[in-house]
């Protein structure tokens, strides 16, 4: 068969349902055979950090491998920071790049967009995805496609698929019959009964749950040891979305000192289980006390350390269900606590907003993902529970939430609910306008406070951080959407039925003070400034 179809016979497989990308000269042929077939959705946007961006967003929210085709250099390489957020975050990313004829190389002159050499491509992407195949061999193409598209799912990693700009008319054969990784029954006995023995040994574990948890399907069973044992548990930020925050042993999430509750759960804790959990600077630079490794075991997915022993390919959720079924007796004395009742802010703010937002998707019967960009409004994102929630809280890449908004869209026909800044909206704002010509309707706040606010509470003293106003309600409706200003909660209000009503994208831009800056964007800049300078601070 064609490459392009066994191209496509493999993306079923693993469970992709859609294409996102932007054309280039060495993937014109490809991009061809993929429309003759039109076998998936390729939704088109404008620049290769927002393509990367709306197919993470996808393989995120679907806990699936999503794909992104760039061409040779100018698109792969323009793509190089979003996708390392992709590889830090564990996201089962599809890179699938152009690369230039075996002709076009044998010409033996310089190739546009090639770097320093023909392999630069590779060579850079090797630092930031988890295998680099290149389709140059027709015998063996089929089982390149295979081995790539197993590590993304096994992995969570991002992948590279270099496809020359010819090898679309190579025939090849598919890979034999996929088979999941097998788990190897005594290793997992070994270290079931070695977790066991020191979860005999605490009397006040807790677990501490990342976005791991979810990457690799483990929810229900990490609820169920909470339940079973009767320990409760709090999550990182990124992990927040991950769990049932309604549940009566989830204590709220770990960030830094602002959050009392966890804070003194991990304090007072003899164990603390660390499950899948992306260990950051944002989270433990400035706690490092909270974590000494006496108390301290890592479970990670094919990796668990225990006293000099460490165990690997044991799955997390075989090693969990495992553990729920040694059927230990519950901890005692680890009683649900209420849930704190949330202060309304009292100025018109990001966080009031968000806070007014929450309590109105509460009341509806809808299910509204909530995607929020870096900046404050991630600060404030932290007043919404939703049950499902994206942004790149490690690796931190400003501009992710507009053009995530379509792949949360395209993957699952929901309308999701935006929060951005306006320094962040400038980034990548304008993908709003492909929303018209595939049907999406996502609600986009931007909080406009005219500057860079985030860049200013980490350095207050620079003189760069303001922006002019830009007038970005008047923006949406040059590009097809409705658009909306408010200056009050009763304004945002008002917007936000008509949103919801409205089956266009709608942007509501939210003119904040300029001193709107929440306490806890302070905080944790504080706090994070201080580690810096005392690295062993808690």
């Amino acid at each position: 068969m064609l490459l392009v179809d066994a191209l496509l016979a493999e993306l079923e497989l693993f469970g992709v349902k859609q294409l996102f990308g932007i054309p280039g000269d060495f993937v014109l042929p490809l991009f061809e055979q993929l429309q003759q077939r039109d076998r998936f959705p390729l939704y088109y946007l404008s620049h290769e950090p927002s393509a990367v961006f709306a197919a993470d967003a996808a393989a995120r929210i679907s806990n699936k491998p999503a794909v992104v085709l760039l061409t040779y250099g100018a698109g792969a390489l323009n793509a190089v920071n979003a996708v390392a957020q992709a590889y830090v975050e564990h996201v089962p990313l599809v890179v699938i790049a152009g690369f230039p004829s075996e002709q076009e190389i044998q010409r033996g002159l310089q190739i546009h967009h090639q770097a320093k050499t023909v392999d630069s491509q590779r060579d850079i992407y090797r630092e930031i995805t988890a295998c680099q195949v290149r389709l140059d061999k027709a015998e063996r193409a089929g089982e390149d496609i295979r081995l790539a598209l197993k590590t993304a799912a096994e992995q969570s990693r991002p992948v590279l698929i270099e496809i020359p700009r010819d090898a679309v008319y190579f025939r090849t054969t598919l890979a034999g019959q996929y088979q999941s990784p097998q788990v190897p029954v005594l290793e997992l006995a070994l270290a079931v009964a070695h977790l066991t023995d020191k979860l005999k040994a605490a009397k006040r574990p807790v677990i501490l749950a990342g976005v791991d948890v979810r990457r690799f399907e483990t929810v229900s069973e990490l609820q169920q040891l909470a339940e079973n044992m009767s320990i409760p548990f709090c999550s990182t930020l990124m992990g927040r979305a991950s769990f049932d925050q309604q549940h009566p042993l989830y204590r709220g999430i770990f960030l830094d000192k602002s959050d009392v509750r966890p804070m003194q759960l991990l304090k007072d804790a003899d164990l603390i289980l660390q499950i899948g959990v992306i260990k950051t600077d944002s989270n433990f630079a400035a706690h490092a006390a909270l974590f000494s490794p006496d108390k301290v075991i890592e479970i990670e997915q094919n990796n668990l350390k225990l006293d000099l022993v460490t165990y690997h390919q044991l799955p997390l959720n075989a090693l969990l269900a495992a553990l729920n079924a040694q059927n230990m007796p519950p901890f005692a004395g680890q009683l649900p606590l209420a849930q704190q009742e949330e202060v309304p802010a009292r100025q018109f703010s990001a966080s009031a907003v968000v806070q007014h937002l929450d309590k109105r998707l509460a009341e509806s019967s809808l299910t509204v993902p909530i995607i929020s960009d870096i900046g404050d409004c991630l600060f404030a994102s932290l007043h919404a529970k939703p049950s499902l929630m994206l942004a790149p809280a490690f690796y931190a890449s400003m501009g992710y939430a507009v053009p995530a908004a379509v792949g949360v869209q395209a993957v699952t026909g929901l309308r999701p609910v935006v929060l951005v800044g306006d320094g962040a909206f400038l980034m990548t704002g304008l993908e709003l306008g492909h929303c018209v010509r595939y049907g999406f309707a996502p609600i986009v706040i931007v909080f406009n406070n005219r500057r860079w606010d985030m860049i200013e509470a980490f350095s207050p003293n620079l003189q760069c951080t303001h922006l002019d106003h830009w007038h970005y309600a008047d923006l949406a409706r040059g590009m097809g959407g409705l658009g909306m200003q408010v200056n009050s909660l009763d304004d945002f209000d008002q917007a936000l039925e008509l949103a919801l009503a409205s089956k266009r994208f709608t942007l509501i831009e939210v003119m904040v003070a300029e001193s709107s800056r929440s306490e806890r964007l302070n905080a944790f800049a504080a706090g994070f400034l201080g580690a810096q300078k005392h690295p062993a601070a808690c």
